[in-house]
């Protein structure tokens, strides 16, 4: 295990964090047998997946100084994985922790992309590209915040 130092970065908070967290995987789901979470045999745990993001999320906002930001992805489609855990742990730790996350406008990253991928329209917040063949790519989803407080 390499410490911190050695490496020359400083120990948390930290200015920025991807939080990729584990998820139904959607696309990888529909062409593989092993392993998918889909099973009816895994189904608890693909139910506990949102309570599990919430909390890796909050941990990597709690990990993030007051001005830095997190990125939040996945790679489902679902609602529950995606927007609802964002506002769940925005929730949390307001809360909570008396902390204070904004959710950053992605806009500009959609109109960059437009022409590549293929955009949900309707986010409450962040952007989910969407399954597209021509693309050979998504779902993919993500969320950008900044730690106010």
């Amino acid at each position: 295990m390499l410490h911190f130092h050695q490496r020359g970065c400083q120990p948390f908070p930290s200015c920025q964090v991807l939080v990729d967290v584990p998820c139904t995987t959607d696309r990888h789901s529909l062409h593989e047998e092993e392993n998918n979470i889909f099973q009816r045999s895994r189904k608890k745990e693909r139910q506990m997946l949102p309570m599990l993001q919430v909390q890796l999320l909050a941990a990597g906002l709690l990990a993030t100084k007051p001005g830095g930001y997190v990125v939040y992805s996945t790679c489902s489609l679902s609602h529950l994985q995606n927007e609802y855990v964002v506002q769940g742990a925005i929730e949390l730790l307001a809360n909570q922790y008396n902390i204070e996350v904004r959710v950053e406008d992605l806009t500009h990253f959609r109109k960059l992309f437009m022409d590549t991928f293929s955009f949900f329209p309707s986010c409450q917040v962040g952007e989910l590209v969407i399954p597209n063949l021509l693309a050979n790519f998504g779902p993919m989803y993500f969320c950008k915040m900044c730690r106010l407080t």
